[in-house]
């Protein structure tokens, strides 16, 4: 499930048809990068907030016909970019010269808060206090360990608390699927693939999930769950996801906005030296970093 392209998109327009040509428009291409996958089948452009247009092209793409395909969709892209400078407007991006005093995470309920201490130390050492408190301490001018040492936090809780939540959903509506993979993503929620020689399809979840409501959060889990059976979009598999959840359409519209749950200080890039002390977390909406693609064609994601 797309969470939102190498950074997650807002906007996504599919290619169907490629006809490189000839062309004599001087005008200069819009900033992109282009990123080749197995899945899709056909090309298609994608903007986000935070990467910009991506070109997602399938394998062995001739390349040399990206610059007609963006000349030819420059009204689409256009739009694309004032929709998301208009979804950049409403964020308070989290200040960067700070770590979060308490991190949230709402699919399961808790609320850790941390205590910071500045040692002299070489090493970044975290440990989980009672009353839900992490203790995380290490030496100045090493912010990005600083921020590496949560995360790898936080990938353990999502493991410890998304494996046994998938199991049981697998075992209550008879799903059967292979190894599962706990990381960080940019791009997707979760996904679904089955590799030739393999018995079971295998699953990988995004560690940020933690920070979504429940109801969301089985959402996705059931949406992956239902690809071990069907490894598309079709409507034979919106019906088999539908059947389970009958509020599955409603559900997917609502993930679409759900990155506003994602803390911005994850994707932060922090100063090299820290303040001695950790201040509160804002209250505004954070900046983004797994939305949901949105398809500004018509058709489900």
């Amino acid at each position: 499930m797309h969470s939102a392209a190498r950074r997650a998109p807002i906007a996504s327009e599919p290619l169907r048809r490629h006809n490189p040509g000839v062309s004599t428009d001087l005008r200069p291409l819009p900033p992109h990068v282009v990123r080749e996958s197995r899945r899709t089948r056909h090309v298609h452009l994608q903007f986000s907030i935070r990467g910009g247009l991506e070109v997602v092209v399938p394998a062995g793409f001739d390349r040399d016909a990206i610059p007609h395909l963006l000349k030819e969709k420059a009204r689409w892209i256009e739009r694309a970019e004032r929709v998301v400078e208009a979804q950049r407007a409403l964020l308070d991006p989290w200040p960067h010269d700070r770590l979060p005093e308490k991190i949230e995470l709402l699919a399961v309920g808790e609320t850790w808060g941390i205590d910071a201490t500045f040692a002299d130390a070489r090493r970044i050492s975290l440990r989980e206090r009672p009353g839900r408190r992490l203790s995380i301490s290490g030496p100045l001018g090493e912010a990005a360990r600083w921020r590496s040492a949560l995360k790898r936090w936080l990938a353990d809780k999502a493991r410890a608390e998304l494996e046994p939540w998938v199991e049981r959903e697998a075992s209550t509506h008879r799903f059967r699927h292979g190894p599962l993979a706990i990381r960080w993503q940019k791009t997707r929620w979760g996904s679904c693939s089955h590799r030739a020689g393999t018995a079971k399809p295998a699953l990988s979840l995004n560690a940020g999930l933690l920070f979504l409501p429940p109801h969301l959060v089985r959402y996705v889990l059931l949406h992956e769950l239902c690809h071990t059976t069907r490894m598309d979009h079709s409507p034979a598999f919106w019906r088999r996801l539908e059947r389970i959840e009958p509020a599955a359409e409603s559900l997917r519209r609502e993930l679409r906005s759900a990155w506003r749950y994602v803390p911005s200080w994850l994707e932060a890039q922090l100063p090299a030296q820290l303040p001695a002390q950790v201040p509160a977390r804002p209250t505004a909406a954070a900046e983004p970093t797994v939305p949901l693609r949105f398809d500004s064609a018509a058709g489900r994601t």
